[in-house]
């Protein structure tokens, strides 16, 4: 019921369901200018249109909104690549994030929803770029990549060993 309620309140600006399960699949080169050729494949959940503008909605049934600012960057990545595979001005699509399973912090048996309409900032393709960049760059250096795992904040017996295996060989 809350989706249902939260694509009611979507339809007021944009009337049309444009598509569902929206596959994209490019080049990440294509988006982040690097020299990769690894390809970002994702689905989009739901794209509403209304005349020449769209919107990219992303459901998510987290029990709070803590992890909004790393939801709009995912959701620039989809904005950019949805942009260039459909050929449309990046400036015609927004993103929202349906939260469907919102629940208080002591658990009354209730979920709720909430349609966040927040736009990424401007910053949030750098960020996010940043971050597949690192991750490419482990490609090639995989010691690197192994340092900053020791550095990390969240250390698990599972991580030690790995740690400890990669050092033995």
């Amino acid at each position: 019921s809350n989706a249902l309620e939260i694509i009611k309140e979507i339809k007021n600006n944009y009337p049309e369901l444009y598509s569902v399960e929206e596959k994209i699949n490019l080049p990440l080169n294509e988006i982040t200018g690097n020299d990769s050729t690894v390809r970002f494949t994702g689905v989009i959940d739901a794209v509403f249109k209304n005349k020449d503008e769209y919107l990219i909605v992303d459901w998510k049934t987290s029990k709070d909104t803590n992890a909004g600012a790393e939801h709009r960057q995912q959701l620039e990545v989809y904005k950019r690549i949805f942009s260039k595979q459909k050929n449309i001005q990046a400036q015609k699509i927004k993103i929202n994030i349906g939260y469907l399973g919102l629940r208080n912090k002591i658990n009354d048996g209730k979920t709720y929803k909430e349609l966040n309409q927040l736009q990424p900032r401007s910053s949030a393709f750098e960020t996010i770029a940043k971050k597949i960049n690192k991750i490419l760059s482990w490609r090639n250096n995989t010691d690197e990549f192994f340092e900053e795992l020791k550095q990390s904040k969240r250390p698990d017996n599972l991580l030690k060993s790995i740690i400890e295996q990669y050092g033995k060989e």
